[in-house]
């Protein structure tokens, strides 16, 4: 029972001096102009379609498009917790900041648009803070692959989306042929 006692305590203690904090990215260049891209960054109701996102509890606050929006969530996999727009360029650069469990984990996160070709190269950092949870610690150094593979499939979403709603519009006049 003592070595079992002495086992744990110094698990949680080296979880306690390991970093709470981490980053991740991802980037993907869509074959659409950015401004296919932003309707679908600058309102917080559209997330949950393209990022994993909490299924149940979720309630939305905050102007539909902009800064200021964003949800509030209660769900058993994710906890409580709450998103929110905090700067929206149009066609260049979207901010957001997530608390859970009433801020004990923090994350901020970008998305930079940039023409690329003829498309859109979209750039995903996210940080966060886990806090002083020493279970957590561990996992923050393995959260640039765990959440940069998150990112990136979320991308992967937000590209068949966009081109979904590009094709089911048609073509436009600059896209057909000239005579």
């Amino acid at each position: 029972m003592g070595v079992l006692a002495t086992a744990t305590v110094g698990f949680l203690l080296i979880g306690f001096l390991l970093p709470s904090t981490w980053e991740a990215e991802a980037e993907r260049t869509i074959s659409a102009p950015a401004s296919a891209l932003f309707p679908l960054l600058d309102q917080a109701r559209g997330w949950p379609a393209w990022t994993p996102s909490p299924e149940t509890g979720l309630e939305f606050f905050g102007p539909d498009r902009g800064e200021g929006g964003g949800y509030l969530w209660d769900d058993p996999g994710y906890g409580k917790g709450r998103f929110t727009l905090t700067t929206v360029n149009p066609d260049s650069r979207i901010a957001y900041r997530v608390e859970v469990e009433g801020g004990s984990i923090t994350i901020e996160g970008t998305l930079t648009l940039e023409p690329s070709g003829e498309g859109t190269r979209v750039l995903w950092r996210e940080s966060g803070d886990f806090g002083w949870n020493p279970l957590l610690g561990y996992l923050a150094g393995r959260m640039a692959t765990l959440q940069g593979e998150q990112l990136g499939f979320a991308l992967e979403n937000l590209e068949t989306q966009v081109l979904e709603q590009l094709e089911a519009m048609g073509p436009t006049p600059d896209d057909e042929p000239s005579s």
